[in-house]
């Protein structure tokens, strides 16, 4: 159904007049008289009676007239909600993000978006990087939060921050007494990691920062998610690294100390396809560029 033809329709209804019609239309008479016997000619109905000085409804003209207004009215929402769909206004985004961005970042990204683009609804899957980037190939994630590097280096990724991780200690374990420590003070300790499956790189990064301090972990005990580091590291069990402030969690019997000199950071990315994405990711990755610029 030509939407042109419906208006003009509509507009002669309302006038029953063919020169203020086709004022209105912007259109000449004789070409909305074309314009009409086109429409009549497509759905085989006569819809207006006509003379040389009356026009008026037929009564299918009259049904026609009202439900010509709601397919009117239809097509405009569909046309908008179109538009908006390309340019990223509604939807849906899917995003992967791995547990320690979920916690440390997402919610600031996450505020954030939703304050720009109100009527795309996220969908969050909790996952490793390995698996984001298996998802993103797949399409089944649009987005991802990461610790960088990637294996599949064909994959778009901007890393958005950096965070050095501080130490997490018993509040009874001797180190505590010191206001800053290095990694070579870490030497007898053991030490509380998360799963070396959940980070792969980054753990093999510890490790190696150990290596090159001139020691290596005289334990290593792996624990998730942090709180469980934390928790333990207050009973005595070794010594943990958590990412950023927010995850100093105020635990009674746990400490945390600043790392001096060089020592392990904790990694951020965003990731998403290499090709043309669309508006809303392309907001997604500036906000999380912005957020993850603030954290400390």
């Amino acid at each position: 159904m030509d939407q042109r033809r419906l208006q003009c329709f509509v507009v002669l209804a309302e006038e029953l007049n063919f020169r203020r019609a086709a004022e209105r239309c912007h259109i000449s008479q004789p070409g909305l008289s074309q314009l009409l016997r086109q429409l009549e000619d497509e759905l085989q109905v006569q819809l207006f009676y006509r003379d040389k000085r009356n026009v008026s409804l037929t009564p299918a003209g009259e049904l026609f007239r009202r439900e010509a207004y709601k397919l009117l009215l239809q097509m405009t929402d569909i046309v908008d909600r179109a538009r908006q769909i390309e340019r990223g206004a509604i939807g849906e985004l899917s995003i992967g993000v791995t547990a320690t961005a979920l916690f440390v970042i997402f919610p600031e990204i996450a505020r954030r978006f939703s304050e720009a683009f109100p009527k795309v609804a996220l969908t969050v899957r909790s996952m490793t990087t390995a698996d984001q980037e298996y998802a993103l190939r797949r399409g089944d994630i649009q987005v991802g939060l990461v610790h960088p590097p990637l294996e599949d280096r064909a994959l778009a990724c901007r890393v958005i921050s950096a965070i050095p991780f501080d130490v997490v200690l018993s509040d009874i374990n001797p180190l505590s007494g010191k206001s800053v420590l290095t990694l070579e003070d870490l030497s007898g300790e053991t030490f509380i990691l998360f799963p070396r499956a959940v980070g792969p790189r980054l753990y093999d990064e510890i490790i190696t920062l150990c290596h090159q301090a001139g020691f290596s972990p005289r334990k290593i005990i792996e624990a998730a998610p942090a709180q469980s580091i934390v928790a333990m590291a207050a009973s005595d069990m070794g010594i943990g690294f958590v990412a950023s402030q927010l995850q100093h969690y105020a635990r009674p019997l746990a400490t945390y100390r600043r790392l001096r000199g060089r020592g392990p950071r904790l990694t951020l990315g965003v990731i998403r396809p290499s090709e043309r994405v669309s508006p809303a990711i392309e907001k997604f990755v500036d906000i999380a560029t912005a957020v993850g610029a603030s954290l400390r």
